[in-house]
Order: C-alpha cells, then structure tokens, then sequence
C-alpha cells in the first residue's frame, strides 16, 4: 500500500503537536517523586469549589448527550461579555476554534499571516487546509511586529493570527499599535485575536480585542477556560464572531464537540470573578519573585503579562536538563536560547529557586 499517496499530500511534513514531558516520564528519568510541572502553563490550582461541584453534578446524566448548542454557557458569556449570544461559538479549546476558522476559511494557495515565535498550532492549521503559513519575527524586544505583519499581508492572506499575550515570550503589544494596525489592515483579511492568556495582562497599554468587536469587521476574538478558571482537562474555550462566520463554524464543527461536564464547569466559573482577581493577583506575585530570583542569579528574562516567564539561556538543552533532574519540567524549544516556565504555587516557586542556585552553582551563568 503507498500510503503516501493515499493520505492528502497537505499533511507531509507536518508533525503532531508535541506536549511537554508527563511527571511520570521525568520520575523514570530523574529517579525523584517530587516533581513540579511548570511546562504547559496551567494554573497551579484546580477548578474553584462551585465548579468541582456542577461538573460532580453534571456526572449523573452523562448517559444523556450533551447541549450541542451550548445554550446556557453562550447565554451566560453572553451577559458576562455584554454581547449577543448570536456571536459566541463555544468550542473544544480554543485550538478547535482555530482549526475550525481553517477549514471554514482557508483553501489551497490562501496565506495566515503569523508572528513568530508564536503558537505552533497557527501554521499547523494552515499547512492543514493547504494554505502557506507566513511567519513575521517578532520584534527585538520579542513583541509582534504589527507592521511588518502589515507589510506581509498579500491579496492572497485570508488570516492574520495574532497572539496577546504572546506564547511563548509572554509580550503584548499595545492598544495604540493595534488600533494603527487593526485601521490599516485590508477587509479580505480576517483579524484572528488569540486571548487565552488575556485575564492574567494588567499592563494598562493592553488591548482587550472584545472592544474593536462590532460584529461585522472580519474580526475574531478566541479565549479559553483551560488556563486561570484551571479547567484544562476539560477542554472549554470560546470566540466572539461576527454571525454569519459563527454560522459556518456551526456547519463543519462536531454536533457534540464540547462535553456536558465541561459545560457544566464553564458556567459555575463564570460566576466566581472575586477569585479570577484573586489569582490575576497570585500570579503577579509568584512572577515578581521569580524575576528576582533571576536577577540574583544574573539570569535573563523577558517580563511577562501571561502566567508564564520566557527565561534566557545560552545552555537551553544542558539547563532543560539539569531542571529536569532537579524534578522541574519547563518547555524547551529545541536550540533556541530560552526556556518558558509556567507558574506555580509559591511552594512550587520557592522549589524553583533552589533549583536553579543549585544549576548555576553547578554550571556557572546559565
């Protein structure tokens, strides 16, 4: 069988997504129990008790199919956000989100205009439906380049991705830049806002995307439950589309793409905001005292709006694995100079800190 001919030519040469290393893995390689994930920048509590108790509840009719409209949770994000229901597509994470506009969108030849680095699934999405990923560098102090994006966009771009805050460098760029941009940017092009990180920004220059939100210019603005309300394993997140693009989501997504527990989760989390400041708060606290662990260390970093940190080394694989045997995963990427740590617990922080006295103690500068 020539497998390579049966399976669609768009897919050769693309690589799955990889996840970062599970504890079990990093316990068989390091020989330690104590082990810290800090590599896929989820929050380091679980769901808030009135979420635990929904989903618990919600168990009992799991014979039953879920809403495959998700009534309620776009009626309740309806009234949180102040926009119509009609505009709000719930999804299986926002990555389903994105590769839903891909395959509504994009056809062979089309371009996605990205930053980079940036997410890995946006070009992923585009070499999916045969589109050319075009990737503009971020800038030198590791922020989007808007216009150098601008300047990419041909009459052949049928995306702009943008990521704020950025994963992985943890930057935004600001509300002036973006109402430059979003003003200049030709109507053929829809402006996709991937906000998943958006709760934990408090730099007064960033630019909640719902605010540019009229519901007719091609405008997308994507956010997820997985990462302050810690209902990643549940996979809910959720975009604000101009309607008639929330129609055609509707046509080419699963009939049941997002699980009546997960449902069930989302909606109690929407209505515990005091403790979504609480943690905004939390995780501002842990980050200040990681940049000042580093800078006692004389380690590099890029400060961060998200709840995660983009640490600088020249050793990124020898550091990757002197963390990993001090039991602390982060996500490495490859050669590239830097490592991303998500934050934890300030137990998990303090951890961190011996760790890495004992790594630079070992290895000089990181």
């Amino acid at each position: 069988m020539d497998w390579d001919a049966f399976i669609r030519p768009e897919l050769q040469g693309m690589t799955p997504y990889a996840p970062g290393l599970r504890p079990e893995q990093v316990r068989e390689r390091s020989g330690r129990d104590d082990v810290l994930k800090l590599s896929s920048n989820e929050y380091p509590l679980g769901p808030v008790p009135a979420a635990v108790e929904a989903m618990t509840a919600a168990l009992s009719e799991l014979n039953r199919y879920p809403d495959g409209a998700c009534t309620e949770l776009r009626k309740r994000l309806g009234m949180h956000w102040h926009v119509e229901q009609e505009v709000i597509s719930v999804s299986n994470g926002s990555n389903e989100l994105l590769r839903l506009l891909g395959q509504a969108l994009l056809r062979p030849g089309d371009e996605v205009v990205h930053a980079w680095p940036s997410f890995v699934v946006y070009p992923t999405v585009a070499r999916m439906y045969g589109a050319k990923p075009v990737a503009v560098p971020l800038t030198s102090d590791l922020r989007h380049d808007l216009p150098a994006m601008l300047a990419a966009i041909t009459p052949a771009t049928r995306m702009v991705v943008l990521c704020n805050p950025n994963n992985p460098t943890g930057t935004i760029y600001t509300r002036s830049e973006f109402q430059s941009f979003l003003a200049a940017v030709p109507a053929h092009v829809l402006v996709v806002i991937d906000e998943a990180y958006f709760e934990f920004a408090d730099d007064a220059c960033y630019p909640d995307g719902l605010a540019y939100f009229d519901g007719e210019r091609p405008l997308a603005v994507l956010r997820t439950f997985s990462k302050i309300y810690s209902l990643a394993g549940q996979r809910v997140g959720y975009g604000f589309l101009p309607e008639p693009l929330r129609a055609a989501i509707d046509k080419v997504r699963e009939p049941f793409n997002v699980n009546s527990v997960g449902q069930a989760g989302a909606i109690a989390s929407l209505a515990v905001q005091q403790e979504i400041v609480r943690r905004k708060h939390e995780n501002r606290e842990q980050k200040t005292y990681l940049y000042s662990c580093f800078d006692r260390l004389g380690i590099g970093y890029v400060p961060s709006q998200a709840n995660f940190v983009w640490m600088k080394t020249e050793r990124p694989v020898e550091v990757f694995e002197a963390l990993l045997q001090e039991g602390i995963i982060v996500r490495d990427f490859g050669n590239t100079p830097a490592l991303r740590m998500s934050m934890g617990t300030p137990d998990d922080m303090r951890a961190v800190e011996s760790a890495l006295e004992r790594i630079v103690k070992r290895l000089g500068s990181i």
